[in-house]
């Protein structure tokens, strides 16, 4: 059965499969430099870094998508863009968090999401240095897989209803600065219950699962956010950058439980940005 012939439903499911053998395959490749210094590490143009695995980790995936689903388009981090012939475009990070990955820290994933026709209606994260993968696709909720072996289980958010008593996760300084709102950190900090640096990914796999509240991010590519455009929906939780706009194409992002988003816009918009 080809593209053209399936269902909506089928193609979906199709591609949701695929993204998941994908992602583990290409967390596969990047544990075989994790931890070591066989891996060389430049900075690219916009000053972020880049590895050999990352690079490396990109081009296989390019390879398993043009092979099984030659059609599709691409966007991916290290490579750019490949046209699309039949509406379905991935969305490829094949190393988020690399400034983890280069410090040996686990807490990097490998980023894998499905676009149809303006729609994200498939998303992947998957942490391979944990084994731990949240994943999801438009109708059929959203999953947790603790670890290798482990069965999924649904992902849902928490019900933390007000800011002062929720856990919230952030990225560094520099990408508040970056963004011109530094001042705004400090301001966050103070609201929150709870703030900690468990950032990139990681942070969104543990807010679609529950152990966080919240997600704020100053500075963002599409490439970052695209699977949560569908996890925090099935998940029960919501995503939009911090002027309240939704999707990926946005320069900025705030993830929720849902039950805080409004209150958070607001604040944030009391800050300065919005």
């Amino acid at each position: 059965m080809n593209q053209q012939t399936m269902t909506a439903a089928e193609s979906t499911r199709q591609h949701l499969e695929a993204a998941l053998a994908f992602a583990r395959e290409a967390g596969e490749l990047t544990l075989g430099y994790f931890g070591g210094s066989a891996f060389e590490v430049t900075t690219k143009r916009d000053g972020t870094k880049v590895t050999t695995a990352d690079r490396g980790a990109e081009q296989l995936l390019r390879a398993r998508i043009e092979e099984a689903f030659p059609e599709d388009g691409i966007l991916g981090e290290e490579f750019g863009e490949k046209a699309s012939a039949s509406g379905w475009r991935w969305v490829l990070d094949p190393i988020d968090g690399t400034i983890s990955f280069v410090h040996g820290v686990p807490l990097y994933g490998t980023l894998v999401a499905c676009e149809y026709q303006g729609q994200t209606p498939v998303g992947v994260i998957h942490m391979p240095a944990l084994g731990e993968t949240v994943y999801a696709s438009a109708g059929e909720g959203a999953w947790h897989v603790a670890g290798a072996g482990a069965a999924p289980v649904a992902a849902r958010v928490s019900m933390v209803e007000e800011i002062g008593d929720a856990a919230m996760c952030t990225t560094s300084f520099e990408y508040f600065q970056q963004a011109g709102v530094e001042s705004s950190l400090a301001a966050l900090c103070e609201r929150f219950g709870t703030t900690r640096g468990w950032s990139d990914c990681y942070a969104h796999v543990l807010c679609a699962t529950g152990r966080i509240d919240a997600v704020i991010e100053p500075v963002l590519n599409p490439w970052d956010i695209a699977p949560m455009q569908v996890i925090y929906p099935e998940a029960g939780g919501r995503t939009t950058d911090w002027r309240g706009r939704e999707g990926a194409y946005n320069p900025d992002g705030v993830a929720t439980n849902g039950l805080l988003h409004d209150a958070l816009l607001e604040l944030l918009s009391s800050l300065g940005r919005g």
